[in-house]
């Protein structure tokens, strides 16, 4: 069966709430801890097309295997806009065949960030987990890499 992608709804919290954790518990985010909270008002924000938080599921037979949560806002230096990734999450035995689902996500965010008058879109890599072919999909879909980062944890 083909993947479904979606806009998320708050029906979707116990599913986003489990697969997220499973990625901060899983990633170089380990020692990071959970917020149930948190997450439920992320997906209270990403299911409202209003809010300046862009939320996609991936469905396989009805049930969530990814998710991928984003947002807007000013650059720090002026008023022009910058949206970004949160996450891209994707449960680890559903990993094959979603190069399209992840194109598709990667598609609507750049169309929603347009839309609200995005100066560029950008997307990372740090959780130490994405699949292999991650990053080669992100650059064959006009991102260009840029830049570094480095971390350590304290």
């Amino acid at each position: 069966m083909a993947f479904v992608v979606r806009p998320s709804s708050i029906e979707d919290y116990e599913s986003i709430n489990a697969l997220g954790r499973w990625f901060q518990e899983n990633s170089l985010y380990a020692n990071c801890g959970w917020s149930d909270q948190k997450s439920l008002a992320l997906v209270q924000a990403g299911s409202n097309p209003a809010s300046n938080t862009f939320m996609r599921v991936v469905e396989k037979e009805g049930q969530i295997v990814g998710f991928f949560l984003g947002y807007i806002s000013e650059y720090f230096f002026s008023e022009k806009k910058i949206a970004q990734d949160m996450v891209m999450v994707f449960s680890p035995d559903q990993r094959d065949g979603i190069s399209k689902p992840t194109v598709q996500v990667l598609r609507e965010f750049v169309n929603w960030a347009t839309g609200r008058g995005a100066n560029e879109v950008c997307i990372g890599i740090t959780s130490g987990i994405a699949g292999a072919g991650y990053e080669k999909l992100i650059l064959k879909n006009g991102f260009k890499k840029v830049g570094i980062i480095m971390k350590k944890e304290v």
